[in-house]
C-alpha cells in the first residue's frame, strides 16, 4: 500500500511537469506554473495495472487525467518508474489530447522523459494551438527546462497579427 501512494504520488509530479505549454517558444505558446496547493490531480481509466517487478504503472481506456492547472486524455498511459520510484519516463498513447487555458495539443503519442526533460509529441500530426495561433509538424520535441521547441518536417505555423499583440499586453 505505501509503496502505491508512493507511485501515484509520482505520477501527481509528473503530470505537474509534463504540460506541453510549459516549454514551447515565445509567442505562440506560454508557460504555466504548478501551484501545488490549487487542488488534486485525478487520473482515470477503465483498468490500471501495477508492475512492481518491472516499476511500471499502465492505464488503459479511457483515461483522463484533470488538474487544476490542465487535463489531459488520451487511450494508454504508461508511467515507468527507476528502482528508488522516481518517475523515468511517460507515455501517453492514443488520442492523446492535452489541454492548459487556451493551449491545446493533440497528437497520436507523447513521451515524457524526466532525464533530458524533454517532452515529444508525434504521430498523427500533431497540432498545438495557444489561442488563434497554430503549429503543426510530424515531431515536436519541447525541452521543459530550457523552455526550447523543435518541430521537425512539414512545418507549418499559423500566427495570428492581433493574437501576438495580445500576448505581448
Amino acid at each position: 500500500m505505501k509503496k502505491e501512494c508512493r507511485l501515484i504520488a509520482g505520477l501527481l509530479l509528473l503530470f505537474s511537469l509534463c504540460c506541453v505549454a510549459h516549454a514551447a517558444s515565445e509567442g505562440v505558446f506560454t508557460g504555466m506554473r504548478r501551484d501545488s496547493q490549487s487542488g488534486p490531480t485525478v487520473i482515470t481509466s477503465d483498468r490500471l495495472e501495477f508492475d512492481y517487478k518491472d516499476f511500471i504503472a499502465r492505464f488503459e481506456d479511457n483515461v483522463v487525467v484533470t488538474d487544476p492547472e490542465f487535463s489531459l486524455k488520451a487511450n494508454v498511459m504508461v508511467v515507468y518508474f527507476e528502482n528508488t520510484n522516481e518517475i523515468q519516463r511517460v507515455i501517453a498513447a492514443g488520442e492523446v489530447f492535452l489541454r492548459s487555458g487556451d493551449m491545446t495539443a493533440v497528437c497520436g503519442k507523447a513521451t515524457y522523459t524526466r532525464a533530458t526533460g524533454q517532452v515529444l509529441i508525434e504521430d498523427d500530426t500533431p497540432v498545438v494551438t495557444k489561442g488563434e495561433n497554430r503549429i503543426t509538424g510530424e515531431k515536436m520535441a519541447i525541452w521543459l527546462k530550457e523552455q526550447r521547441v523543435v518541430v521537425q518536417s512539414g512545418v507549418r505555423l499559423e500566427a495570428q497579427p492581433e493574437a501576438a499583440k495580445k500576448l505581448e499586453e
